[in-house]
């Protein structure tokens, strides 16, 4: 048996996937993390997004990026919460607020 690379016997190890595996759910994604749309970095290392469940079991969800995976994921455990979240930055009243007004600029007393 030809030897794992460090990465693939941590996939193994920790999510019972191999680097292929991890490969072949990143490329059904289209390359990109799902949340924010954009493609790994240079060096970058995306990250397996799975439910977590008290003694392991949880379902792989796919990959994301570190962070999308960490502050915006891994925060919001409530699907719920997020869809109300997202419906709320989509809504409009029609109102508006005042536009800036230019600041007057103070000049100095001569003396």
């Amino acid at each position: 048996m030809p030897k794992l690379s460090a990465r693939d016997a941590y996939l193994r190890r920790k999510y019972g996937i191999t680097q292929a595996d991890f490969d072949r759910l990143l490329a059904e994604q289209g390359g990109v993390c799902p949340v924010c749309q954009r493609p790994p970095r240079h060096g970058e290392t995306f990250v397996v997004d799975h439910i977590h469940q008290r003694g392991g079991g949880g379902e792989i969800r796919g990959i994301l990026c570190r962070y999308d995976n960490h502050r915006v994921v891994g925060r919001h455990k409530d699907h719920e919460l997020l869809r109300r979240a997202a419906d709320w930055l989509q809504r409009r009243t029609g109102l508006k607020t005042p536009q800036n007004r230019k600041k007057r600029v103070r000049r100095r007393k001569k003396r």
